[in-house]
């Protein structure tokens, strides 16, 4: 079964192979273009519907006047009137007919396409699909009708094309549009033929109930040239099933040495022509098979540049609503606290100036109040007072300054392009992986070395390039403890120079007036050269599963190279850490 809407290389192939070995079972010309139109309407199938693809499958051929049956004589007579035909007159003829509804099963029932006598080229143009069919298959009409025998061997070997009418509904082409096309849901028509050594043409014309692709219709050509294969024995032979002549075979031993030879010649040059568009064929499909592998790759690549695409923007959404959240929900109390803190401290001084004007003036007060400031310990709690208040105004700065780090570091009220200074990007982002810096149970603190250069303002996505530095450094940070085992034994952290130790080293600085570059480096394990080549891969990760989605460099690609037109590259060796550079431009590109 073959979809001509998804018709490939190998199911031509097979189609016209089947149909080239057609011949070798039938008796006739008219049996074979049974055998043929048959194969054609039972194998085309549209796999969505389950339904046959053709409605209808017509095979004519051309014949002399005088080879016609009588039945097919007294008919084209009727349609000559006065016209005395010659015997050598043309007449394309109905040979084989299949299609769904029963009358169009039997090439005797057949009202008005049984014969068309081509008396003059004014008949050829009153059959505008035959006609143009004609054409399309690169013949003369005059060939057609009085073929010159000189001529007939170069343009049996002509490559014909194949006649294709897309879009049956108002073609002019068509003209039985209210009774054929409409109710028959005609959608598309397919011809092809060729020219036999006699002169005379075939034609298979297939009425299609679906649309097909133009390079589809193009690996077609080759089934004109193995239905040739399989009518050519019958050329000179035995046309219809009624006539008295002998079997094919019987003919083959009794025609001349001139014709055998013209016979095999014909057959020869037919399976070389067929040889050739049979690779033409492929070279076409291997062109388009690349052609769509690159197209494929590029449309994956797209997507999921646009999925990463999508999670980075529904990511800063997220992160967008919770930041603005925590710098509500803080805000608020803290700011309570912090305004109320300083009226407590001033309150308190002044209680703690009262209380030393009592001592001063009344150095001994009695008993009980002197046994309570010893049990209260009053001279402690007047220091430590003032201290604790002290460290709760340090708390509440603090804090502010978190959230302050928070809303610098998205930026979310700042999509558009802005000249910003990345250090305070770069410092928001250390703050708020701070946690993860300091020594915990298994892993000893991580010392940061700074060494900014003076840049100018950079024009750039805040939030985007802070996201940057952000998964850099996570990356760095995760290295780093999950790396070199020797910074540690068991708990307690070995006594080693600070070299040695886990660091990241940050560094900035002014390549040019045009560009600036930011380089993270850590002295963690490092990461190998075929894990290297892959790093800013969309999904790829080192990291166990469960632990690294593969996005957070692959979104870093992006803004910094598709967003801003930048670079980032890594630098890394197993064993010597790895180093991140990214270089942006001061002025933005807007890409």
């Amino acid at each position: 079964m073959y979809d001509l809407k998804n018709f490939t290389l190998k199911d031509m192939s097979e189609c016209g192979l089947a149909l080239r070995h057609l011949g070798k079972e039938a008796n006739s010309m008219e049996d074979a273009s049974n055998y043929i139109i048959q194969y054609l309407y039972d194998n085309l199938i549209d796999k969505q519907s389950g339904e046959r693809s053709c409605a209808l499958i017509r095979f004519f051929k051309t014949n002399s006047y005088e080879k016609l049956t009588p039945e097919l004589q007294a008919y084209t007579d009727s349609l000559l009137g006065q016209y005395v035909p010659e015997n050598n007159l043309k007449c394309l003829t109905l040979l084989a007919t299949i299609g769904q509804v029963p009358e169009w099963n039997s090439r005797h029932k057949s009202e008005g396409h049984k014969v068309i006598p081509l008396f003059s080229e004014e008949t050829l143009h009153s059959t505008p699909m035959i006609f143009q069919l004609i054409q399309q298959l690169g013949l003369n009409l005059g060939t057609v009708i009085r073929p010159e025998p000189d001529l007939l061997t170069d343009l049996e070997q002509r490559m014909y094309n194949v006649f294709y009418i897309p879009d049956a509904l108002d073609s002019p082409y068509i003209p039985a549009q209210r009774s054929f096309v409409i109710p028959y849901n005609i959608k598309s028509v397919i011809g092809f033929g060729g020219l036999l050594p006699s002169g005379n043409i075939f034609v298979i014309l297939m009425f299609l109930k679906v649309k097909i692709p133009q390079i589809n219709v193009d690996l077609l050509r080759p089934l004109a040239l193995n239905v040739k294969m399989a009518i050519l024995p019958f050329d000179n032979g035995r046309v219809f099933n009624s006539d008295e002549k002998s079997l094919v075979n019987d003919q083959l031993g009794t025609t001349t040495q001139n014709e055998t030879v013209q016979y095999l010649k014909s057959q020869i040059a037919t399976l070389t022509q067929l040889l050739d568009v049979s690779e033409r064929s492929m070279i076409s499909q291997s062109a388009r098979l690349e052609k769509t592998n690159a197209h494929l790759e590029e449309t994956l690549k797209q997507l999921q540049s646009t999925q990463i695409q999508i999670i980075h923007n529904e990511k800063m959404s997220s992160l967008g609503q919770l930041v603005a959240g925590i710098a509500h929900e803080i805000n608020n109390p803290v700011n309570f606290v912090n305004g109320n803190l300083k009226y407590a401290v001033e309150y308190t001084n002044l209680i703690l100036q009262l209380i030393q004007k009592y001592q001063e003036h009344y150095p001994d007060p009695p008993q009980e109040i002197q046994q309570l400031s010893e049990d209260i310990e009053l001279e402690f709690l007047t220091q430590d007072l003032t201290r604790i208040l002290s460290s709760m105004m340090l708390g509440t700065k603090r804090i502010t300054e978190i959230v302050k780090s928070l809303r610098n570091f998205s930026r979310l009220d700042e999509a558009e392009i802005k000249q910003v200074h990345l250090h305070e990007g770069i410092d928001s982002t250390l703050m708020l992986l701070e946690h993860r810096l300091q020594a915990k149970d298994k892993y000893p603190k991580i010392q940061v070395i700074k060494e900014y250069h003076q840049l100018p303002l950079i024009e750039c996505y805040p939030g985007q390039i802070n996201q940057v530095f952000l998964n850099i450094l996570t990356n760095a940070i995760d290295a780093l403890q999950d790396g070199n085992k020797s910074w540690f034994i068991g708990n307690n952290q070995l006594e080693k120079p600070h070299y040695l130790l886990p660091t990241i080293r940050i560094r900035t600085d002014l390549i040019d007036q045009e560009w600036a570059e930011i380089s993270i480096a850590d002295n963690g394990s490092g990461i190998d050269e075929k894990a290297r080549t892959k790093l800013f891969e969309p999904f790829f990760t080192t990291k166990p599963v469960g632990t690294g989605t593969g996005l957070g460099l692959a979104i870093s690609y992006q803004i910094i190279v598709e967003k801003h037109g930048g670079q980032i590259s890594c630098v890394s060796l197993p064993g010597k850490g790895s180093e991140f550079v990214i270089k942006i431009p001061v002025k933005a590109q807007y890409l």
